[in-house]
């Protein structure tokens, strides 16, 4: 029986396991090492598949805006979003762009095959570029109907659009009102 005695039972280990955690949960903790948890966080990460990764930051600020709303409105923009009447604007800006570009192709087009000397009748060269006037005027009456639907939604009146003047954008190329 003497071995029995000497032998930590079952009972006095769980006890002793026991006291062991109570004394250490009084104790306080260690400060942690905030420092050296920062470090192993940023060790962690894949700095390759960032997004923007090898792209410049944009730090511009827009001064008009309070802290919040700037904080909003860069998380939206940089989501790809922004406000219906800013996309009218742009598609507005781009159907100007394409209606004047096919005009002024046309035009060129029209010099070029006028003042070529295979050319023996000039009514198809003419046809073509009359066509292409009539074409850019049916541009015009859209884009004009979109500029003023977008000048019902723009928020300020410096952000309106001009409406095309027909005859001052064909000035350039000799055509004369019908």
């Amino acid at each position: 029986m003497s071995d029995n005695s000497e032998k930590p039972t079952v009972k006095d280990e769980l006890r002793r396991q026991y006291q062991q955690e109570q004394s250490s949960e009084s104790r306080p903790a260690a400060p942690r090492d905030w420092q050296s948890l920062v470090e192993e966080q940023i060790a962690k990460i894949d700095w390759s598949t960032l997004p923007g990764k090898g792209k410049p930051l944009n730090l511009a600020r827009n001064p008009y805006l309070d802290e919040s709303d700037e904080l909003t409105h860069g998380l939206l923009r940089n989501a790809g979003f922004t406000l219906p009447w800013i996309e009218d604007g742009k598609k507005i800006d781009a159907d100007v762009a394409a209606a004047r570009a096919k005009l002024a192709q046309a035009h060129a087009s029209y010099l070029e095959a006028r003042d070529a000397e295979i050319c023996a009748g000039h009514q198809w060269i003419e046809g073509a570029w009359l066509a292409a006037v009539r074409d850019f005027r049916q541009q015009a009456e859209t884009i004009n109907r979109a500029i003023r639907d977008f000048n019902l939604k723009a928020p300020n009146m410096h952000l309106h659009k001009f409406v095309l003047r027909i005859d001052q954008e064909l000035a350039p190329y000799g055509v004369d009102d019908e």
